[in-house]
């Protein structure tokens, strides 16, 4: 079985999924009458459109639901190899691989990494309600707009509402991405790996979590996505918290404040 470096497997999904959203490739046959159906990021989140007639999309009124992240996340966890050996996926220039995905960042390439989307969304959350501030080495703590993160600030000033929601949709899927692949690291106290682990174990003194660097087994770690998936699927029970909408039956709140602003 190929092993991988667990953290490296995250970055590897989120930057495959980066490329295939940025280059147009989520499209697939939809399974019916000759029609294809693509994965988008709407204004509200994750959505699956399909083909109103052959070859026709239609961009006014689109033929498209939301989808929760385990649905996308299924989709990569099937299709990853072949794209991987297919696919020229440029890799970050580090360990870091979360960025703001604007028109500015597609126009001219340049791109501020950052180690993860729930840490991006965490700065953006602060700038957004200006209480940033930057811990220098001698203990003084200076106001962000006379910090690096001025730039940051400017940035997240000029991002459109789907530009914003797109920041969004990428942390809610790398967050249900750790969670449903984090049983991998999983270890008794004796630091075996646990044959049949469950959420209870997350709280049992006797078990804890092997860091992120650990290695795990690759096959395994996409059988968790698909596996899970499935079961959401028998027993019809999507979980829609990646749908940004207040309006939503199980809504979730805007970490960047778009509630109410993209309906």
């Amino acid at each position: 079985m190929e092993k991988v470096k667990y953290n490296i497997a995250i970055q590897t999904f989120m930057e495959v999924f980066d490329y295939l959203l940025n280059n147009n490739m989520l499209e697939f046959d939809a399974g019916e009458d000759f029609l294809r159906s693509r994965i988008t990021i709407g204004p509200y989140g994750f959505m699956l459109e399909t083909q109103v007639a052959r070859g026709k999309w239609d961009e006014e009124h689109p033929n498209a639901k939301l989808i929760p992240a385990i649905y996308v996340l299924n989709y990569l966890a099937n299709n990853i190899d072949e794209v991987l050996r297919k696919r020229n996926v440029p890799v970050s220039p580090s360990s870091d691989y979360a960025y703001i995905n604007d028109a500015q960042a597609k126009l001219t390439g340049y791109k501020t990494y950052y180690p993860s989307y729930k840490e991006l969304i965490k700065k953006l959350k602060e700038v957004r309600n200006s209480k940033e501030t930057y811990e220098c080495t001698d203990g003084r703590v200076l106001d962000f707009n006379v910090t690096k993160l001025r730039e940051l600030s400017q940035v997240f000033a000029r991002l459109t509402p789907l530009e914003i929601r797109t920041v969004e949709c990428y942390a809610r899927l790398e967050e249900e991405l750790i969670n449903l692949t984090a049983y991998l690291l999983l270890r008794d106290k004796d630091n075996f790996a646990v044959d049949y682990p469950n959420k209870e174990m997350y709280d049992d003194p006797d078990y804890h979590l092997a860091p992120t660097d650990t290695s795990v087994d690759w096959e395994e770690f996409k059988e968790y996505i698909t596996s899970e998936f499935e079961f959401q699927k028998e027993e019809g029970k999507f979980d829609l918290r990646g749908a940004y909408s207040t309006w939503d039956e199980n809504p979730y709140i805007s970490p960047l404040g778009l509630d109410g602003l993209t309906k």
